[in-house]
């Protein structure tokens, strides 16, 4: 599972799809970000799953070990049962989140997973007083005292999730109220208002912590994006190529599709900043990338390398098909600069595209090797260019014909 540092495939790819709808302003789309605030507060709940299952195990079988000869063996040792298969259940999620290619996909469905199973814990605690409350008035403060602790302990835990704080707090304190409330003894029942008033503490500090986390976790979802958006042209810059690269090889491996990555370098570009002037280079390198966003695909990342050269990778190529999937991304790249662009003072410019293609697996499995032979095919037939017959080719024996510049 990816660290909280590094930004997700899914939120690269949808930053990439939604700026689209939003070039103008240069503001990516707010679900975006909220996606990156989520898998945020699973990640950190994932985090705790450890301490807190070994945590939990343990509490539980001392606890059912002072209360043996206090409630019937049998019950007690169901409710142990429960207890331990309930944090298994929470163990299994952390398992299977660090087992993901991807840093938590569909994080919204991981933090429900969550939420759902920190409130079977509990209810695991709340079983306690509403099933299995001793008659003996020492082990039922002993109780009262564990279940504020375990309550305590596990919305602190939670915090950063004030709904996971809430569903492990409220229902072993909630039963645990009603049983000392309803007690004749005068103690208990004053124990019982005070875990009220505990609990209420408990959740306006997880509430405040849950706001904090909210605040710094948008922050920091801005500031990644940031860090990996090209501030010219609104793509992908090298850094969130080259993540994304990784990420998309490693689904290849698992799938056996192909993937095909294209280096691309604008023709007659120079030509432009130095009868234009450089304000309109860069008015030209914007338009081209709104025009490449335009036809992207969410198997299609088109990111920015530098100066006028750009990157594309194509996912899950049918080895089978190869040929006629490859050959149509080339030919909605190419439409997209084919068409003349305006350019300050009533002009046109017209530009065209040189482009280098390496495969995975024929050409490598390394995000750096494809991309170097990318790049040289791209320079090989960038030196022809007054003679050559198409404008983009394999690094090595091409899969499919070229398609005539």
């Amino acid at each position: 599972m990816g660290g909280g540092g590094i930004m997700s495939d899914q939120f690269l790819q949808r930053a990439s799809v939604e700026r689209s709808g939003s070039a103008a302003t240069g503001v990516s789309e707010p679900s975006a970000i909220e996606e990156a605030v989520i898998a945020g507060q699973a990640r950190v709940l994932l985090g705790s799953i450890p301490v807190g299952v070994a945590g939990g195990i343990v509490s539980g079988f001392v606890v059912a070990w002072i209360l043996r000869h206090q409630l019937p063996l049998h019950h007690v040792i169901v409710w142990l049962g429960g207890m331990i298969l309930a944090h298994l259940a929470r163990l299994g999620l952390w398992i299977i989140a660090r087992r993901e290619i991807e840093p938590l996909p569909d994080a919204s469905r991981w933090l429900f997973r969550l939420r759902l199973s920190v409130f079977s814990i509990g209810l695991s605690w709340a079983a306690l007083p509403a099933f299995l409350f001793p008659v003996d008035p020492f082990f039922q403060m002993f109780l009262a005292v564990v279940i504020a602790a375990a309550s305590g302990a596990g919305a602190a835990q939670q915090s950063s999730d004030a709904p996971s704080a809430m569903l492990l707090m409220l229902p072993p304190v909630v039963a645990m109220a009603a049983r000392q409330l309803l007690s004749p003894n005068p103690t208990l029942e004053a124990t019982g208002y005070l875990a009220l008033v505990f609990s209420g503490y408990l959740a306006l500090v997880a509430r405040r912590i849950h706001r904090a986390f909210l605040e710094v976790s948008r922050l920091h979802a801005v500031a990644a994006e940031q860090a990996r958006i090209d501030p010219l042209t609104d793509l992908p810059n090298r850094s969130a190529l080259s993540e994304h690269l990784r990420l998309a090889l490693e689904r290849a491996r698992r799938t056996g599709a192909v993937v095909a990555v294209g280096y691309i370098d604008l023709d007659d570009f120079k030509h432009v900043n130095d009868v234009n002037g450089h304000a309109a280079g860069d008015a030209l390198l914007h338009a081209v990338a709104r025009r490449w966003r335009d036809l992207l695909r969410r198997t299609e990342v088109i990111a920015r390398l530098g100066g006028d050269e750009f990157a594309v990778v194509i996912e899950n190529i049918d080895s089978q098909h190869a040929a006629a999937e490859i050959a149509a991304v080339c030919e909605r790249l190419h439409r997209a600069v084919a068409t003349p662009f305006d350019v300050a003072g009533g002009g046109q410019a017209r530009i065209g595209m040189t482009m280098g293609i390496a495969c995975y697996p024929a050409d490598g499995d390394d995000p750096d090797v494809l991309l170097r032979r990318a790049d040289a095919a791209m320079y090989r037939l960038k030196e022809r260019k007054n003679v050559r017959e198409a404008w983009w080719q394999f690094a090595t024996t091409p899969v499919v014909p070229a398609v005539a510049g």
